[in-house]
């Protein structure tokens, strides 16, 4: 699987899509037919915000942008505003979204979205001492939590993004 996933297309603003130990959820690995371009595809999206109903749209499709263009759809539910068009639409149009509890929030930094890293709890944050994240969430969000309840996958459940720029880490936090 891994030479396969070598030549699949790479996202700017999700460079771990395929890392199932990073991204919890956003890609299914298993034999279908993308509902975009009919093709047999082996790693897949089952989701999209649009009117008809997701099940499979391969990477290439949401890469390329014909599958937000066939389905009138988006891959990201919500974002920080970016001011240019081209990148909103490369995060809305052409970008897999990440699963969480409340629908993705993408976070932005130096006027453009931030790269997801993935899903991270209390102790990843500790490892890679950024701890501090935590606390700047809870006070600009107004949230009350015990900062070790904070699990990869749990609730609360951590996102982290890196800015493509300065390279400033930041944290979305959601309960289910």
């Amino acid at each position: 699987m891994e030479s396969k996933i070598s030549k699949l297309p790479k996202f700017k603003y999700h460079p771990n899509i395929y890392d199932k130990e990073k991204v919890l959820g956003a890609v299914e690995f298993g034999e279908n037919t993308c509902q975009c371009c009919g093709n047999k595809t082996e790693v897949y999206v089952t989701s999209m915000y649009c009117r008809g109903k997701i099940d499979c749209i391969c990477m290439e499709c949401v890469a390329s942008g014909k599958a937000a263009e066939k389905f009138d759809g988006e891959f990201v539910q919500d974002a920080e505003k970016a001011l240019d068009k081209e990148k909103i639409d490369e995060l809305f149009k052409r970008t897999p979204g990440y699963v969480s509890w409340q629908g993705e929030n993408w976070l932005v930094c130096c006027d453009d979205y931030c790269e997801y890293l993935g899903d991270v709890g209390y102790d990843e944050l500790k490892e890679m001492n950024l701890l501090h994240l935590i606390d700047e969430v809870k006070e600009k969000e107004d949230m009350d939590f015990d900062n070790e309840d904070l699990e990869k996958g749990g609730s609360p459940a951590g996102y982290l993004f890196r800015c493509l720029h300065c390279g400033k880490y930041r944290l979305n936090v959601d309960y289910d």
